[in-house]
């Protein structure tokens, strides 16, 4: 992925990103290749739409209709990426696929930051629009700013996952300077909701052999033709679900970012770029967390409604797993009220709850707070207890009745 390497943290041309990404997927020889493009909802992001199709969708992806060829897309205030969308993805290429062909997924994560340029320095997150000037990204401008608007809400729950407050930081001049504040903001965006995706695809089991490249970048909006930053890439291999993947890039705190212009154009860096390392498996972390959370404790669960479903099923002469399914229910329903935080976070752990649920259940084990959260968390693998396989209904037994003495 040389021609990617090359490009981390410089401003280029939108179609010298495309063109970069177009000759690392064709060095990797797939058979097929698929792709998702999330951008912001913004009108700004049509030129970086059209280059992404013009540059790479028209030359790569299979068609869906004769001579047209597209991009799964999403596209929503803060380009945020939605949970699942990948493996919705990754299966309609597969129905591209024969046996035995393998494939590529490349992700392309837009976030934008509009720019006017001065003869002293140029200013970050505004851009001329229609006569005037306009705050660009918008979505991002109103989270700095505080807005509790639902997708405001969605970006501030990302800006501050696995502990750091980067919205504190962004807003803290003597940390990051006001004049690139909406620029560092696009920079940490895109590189975060790219986490999203990769662990999404980290937690699945792909419907043919995939190779998955997730690239977080930020468009430039400026009044001539718009630029971009690749800001990294992830590669995750075709064995997809295993939770490995690799990450080559910048890192997510602001306040570790550098800048510099050179010919007119800017180069970002930080202390991670240059060097390939391992995502990280944020079950395996949730998992050292609930340890480090029940360090010297234990829970003992005793309650009636516990002590009469025992009683009841302990005659049942059918499968385990049976009844397993009778008792998951009101054990997860007892452990929601004497233990719900570190439940949530060991079931997570295990997989019983979705990676949906990651940055949360990172908090709540940090702050050993939020039992309304766990409990919601709870709820909802009680919920779907009635559509476990049955090795998994034991294996969830085995897991809570091993680790809540009753």
């Amino acid at each position: 992925m040389q021609q990617l390497k090359d490009l981390v943290g410089a401003e280029r041309s939108l179609e010298r990103v495309c063109q970069a990404i177009h000759l690392s997927v064709v060095e990797r020889h797939p058979q097929v290749v698929g792709a998702l493009h999330i951008t912001c909802a913004d009108e700004a992001e049509h030129e970086c739409v059209c280059a992404f199709e013009r540059g790479f969708v028209k030359y790569m992806l299979p068609p869906l209709k004769f001579a047209q060829q597209s991009a799964f897309r999403i596209a929503n205030l803060g380009g945020r990426y939605d949970w699942g969308a990948v493996r919705i993805a990754e299966q309609n290429y597969a129905e591209a696929c024969r046996e035995g062909q393998r494939k590529i997924i490349v992700v392309k994560v837009n976030s934008h930051v509009g720019v006017i340029e001065a003869p002293d320095a140029p200013t970050f997150g505004a851009m001329k629009r229609y006569g005037g000037e306009s705050r660009t990204c918008g979505a991002l401008h109103r989270l700095l700013g505080g807005d509790r608007r639902p997708y405001a809400v969605q970006l501030e729950e990302l800006f501050i996952s696995e502990g750091p407050d980067r919205l504190a930081t962004l807003r803290d001049p003597q940390r990051v300077d006001p004049a690139v504040r909406f620029l560092y903001a696009a920079l940490v965006s895109a590189r975060l909701q790219a986490r999203k995706v990769i662990l999404d695809i980290q937690d699945y089991a792909t419907a043919s052999p995939t190779e998955f490249v997730v690239i977080p970048c930020v468009t430039i909006n400026r009044p001539e033709r718009d630029t971009e930053i690749v800001c990294g890439f992830y590669l995750a291999g075709a064995d997809a679900g295993t939770g490995e993947a690799q990450y080559f890039g910048l890192g997510d705190d602001p306040a570790g970012y550098q800048h510099r212009f050179h010919n007119r154009r800017l180069l970002v860096w930080d202390e991670h770029v240059g060097s390939m390392r391992e995502a990280r498996n944020h079950r395996q972390l949730a998992l050292e967390q609930w340890h480090e959370l029940m360090r010297g404790r234990s829970v003992s669960v005793q309650d009636e409604r516990l002590d009469r479903v025992r009683h009841e099923t302990s005659r049942h002469t059918g499968p385990r797993h049976e009844r397993a399914k009778i008792i998951l229910p009101v054990l997860l329903t007892v452990l929601g009220e004497v233990a719900p935080v570190s439940a949530a976070v060991l079931l997570f752990a295990h997989g019983a709850a979705g990676i949906h649920h990651a940055f949360r259940i990172h908090r709540l084990a940090r702050e050993m707070e939020g039992s309304h959260e766990a409990r919601k968390i709870l709820h909802e693998i009680r919920d779907k207890v009635d559509s476990l396989e049955p090795n998994q209904a034991e294996a969830m037994m085995e897991l809570l009745s091993r680790e809540y003495r009753a």
